[in-house]
């Protein structure tokens, strides 16, 4: 089997077609909790873009059996994430499935995800099949389906039957497939409103080596998560904050929204989901007691914490005040700022350099 660091991602296809499921309702029976108990039931919605190429040959035969099924890909998400927390013979969750599943949302996208491009494979098999079907003149309608998957199929005696995938715009490719997943659990955290958001992102990748898409697919083909991000929204606070001089007299609200983005390894996804809990209260309970004049300085406090004192690599973070403007909903400031940034400041610090 190939390293994962030879795998890589097919190319991008220049017609690329999406299936998806807005605010899926799940009721995990395990899921992070706001009072930090493990294995309590929590409500969670769940969106899913499925991305292939293309819908081309569907639309233009109009036939169902060459397009992806959205009801088919709804009932599998439903029955993977009930399998997945089937309790035991005595009514109750093993415990390892509670500790996973109540402090990690990556098992539910993962499974989520896993669906979603195993429906697009069988989805590309069984039109590849229908390649092999003969129509019977008596038959309009079988017809009709093996002359669509003979344009599916992309026949020509000028190209080679490797190649075609990636040649014909009617083909539902076998090589690119990708799936995003965002789930929204509202009550993760006691401080923050807006709750907790997890997405992901996960592709089919190939090793470097394979010398057909036959032998790709076969082989090599594994599922890599290319990108995620954790969303921790509406962490409501009361400070200090401006530089006029009514608003030096009493503390006003402020909105705090942290965002972090990273690559599919691992490990920084992991601090975060080990630390967000402790770093959103220490956030909320240090802003309480700060009186700055910018809301840059504020957002710039909130990024050190964040990144310095909890071990993230990077975060952005947004600070809103709804009582700025009598006209204006929220007034606010956005700013990314990584581990590295503050290290080489207090470096420069260190040395008299600033």
């Amino acid at each position: 089997m190939a390293g994962i660091a030879n795998l890589r991602p097919a190319t991008r296809p220049s017609i690329v077609d999406n299936v998806s499921l807005r605010n899926i309702n799940l009721h995990l029976p395990a899921a992070p909790d706001p009072w930090h108990r493990s294995g309590k039931s929590q409500p969670c919605t769940a969106a899913v873009k499925l991305s292939y190429s293309s819908a081309v040959a569907a639309a233009n035969a109009d036939d169902v059996s060459l397009s992806l099924d959205y009801g088919k890909l709804y009932r599998r998400i439903e029955a993977a994430v009930r399998d997945s927390v089937k309790p035991t013979s005595g009514g109750h969750l093993s415990q390892a499935a509670e500790t996973t599943l109540s402090n990690d949302v990556r098992v539910i996208a993962g499974l989520i995800a896993n669906c979603g491009l195993g429906l697009l494979d069988e989805t590309i098999a069984g039109v590849r099949r229908m390649d092999h079907v003969q129509a019977h003149p008596e038959s309009p309608s079988r017809r009709r389906a093996s002359q669509a998957s003979r344009r599916l199929s992309g026949v020509s005696s000028s190209v080679p039957k490797e190649l075609q995938t990636a040649t014909s715009p009617e083909v539902l490719n076998g090589m690119f497939g990708e799936c995003e997943v965002l789930l929204h659990l509202p009550n993760a955290h006691l401080r923050a409103e807006g709750g907790l958001s997890f997405r992901t992102v996960q592709t089919w990748v190939y090793a470097d080596d394979s010398a057909s898409l036959e032998i790709a697919v076969e082989s090599s083909r594994q599922v890599a998560i290319v990108e995620q991000e954790f969303r921790v929204e509406g962490i409501r606070c009361h400070c200090i904050l401006g530089v006029n001089s009514h608003e030096r007299i009493e503390k006003q609200a402020v909105i705090i929204t942290l965002d972090f983005r990273g690559s599919g390894e691992a490990s920084w996804a992991s601090t975060f989901l080990n630390t967000y809990q402790q770093m959103v209260r220490v956030i909320a309970e240090r802003v309480e007691n700060t009186s700055y004049q910018t809301v840059e300085a504020l957002a710039t406090f909130i990024a050190r914490t964040a990144t310095m004192d909890f071990g993230n690599d990077s975060v952005t973070v947004l600070v809103e005040k709804p009582s700025a403007m009598a006209f204006v909903e929220r007034a606010g400031v956005q700013i990314t700022r990584s581990k590295a940034f503050f290290a080489e400041q207090d470096f420069l610090k260190a040395r008299g350099g600033m």
